[in-house]
């Protein structure tokens, strides 16, 4: 069962990779056809948007011609990091030795992924404040909720870890 959470989270990063690169891709060429009025096949330009048409799964992918394209890049850029420390931090339960210094990094590493977001949410709402526009209570606030339970579960577990590890070091030193 650990070995499948494993390939299956290795299989959920190759894709979001894969649908990252994707979007990153078409969405340059969508400008490049926007500012040189260049052909560039399954991109139309509607206005101030590019469209993205997917052929095969009959998608179309709205890309806008502003800051939100930045945003958008950094949020998937963000997510498939996100998911590599997920599939590195479900490696740590396939490995022969749990308790490793690289499997606390490892950890480590993904509880700063997951308290991240608690951060952007704080300095959201410290900009919404500062332009005297009200907070906005969307799923921006579940997602955030979410990452903190996945944090304070992965705090729990590198506990155990870095406890599992001491007492590792102590039986290798009386052996």
């Amino acid at each position: 069962m650990k070995k499948l959470a494993y390939i299956t989270s290795s299989v959920l990063f190759y894709i979001i990779a894969s649908i990252l690169l994707f979007i990153f891709l078409f969405s340059i060429l969508a400008f490049f056809e926007y500012k040189f009025e260049i052909d560039v096949p399954f991109v139309e330009i509607l206005g101030n948007r590019g469209k993205v048409n997917v052929p095969i799964f009959g998608l179309g992918i709205n890309i806008p011609f502003n800051y939100a394209i930045i945003f958008m890049w950094i949020a998937m850029t963000y997510y498939l990091i996100y998911f590599y420390a997920f599939k590195e931090f479900l490696r740590v339960f396939v490995e022969k030795r749990t308790f490793k210094a690289r499997s606390l990094k490892r950890l480590r590493f993904f509880l700063k992924l997951n308290i991240l977001p608690f951060f952007y949410i704080i300095v959201l709402c410290f900009c919404f404040f500062i332009l005297g526009k009200p907070v906005r209570v969307y799923e921006e606030f579940f997602i955030i909720f979410a990452h903190l339970v996945v944090a304070f579960l992965v705090y729990l577990y590198l506990d155990v870890l870095k406890k599992g590890k001491h007492i590792q070091e102590e039986n290798d030193l009386t052996i």
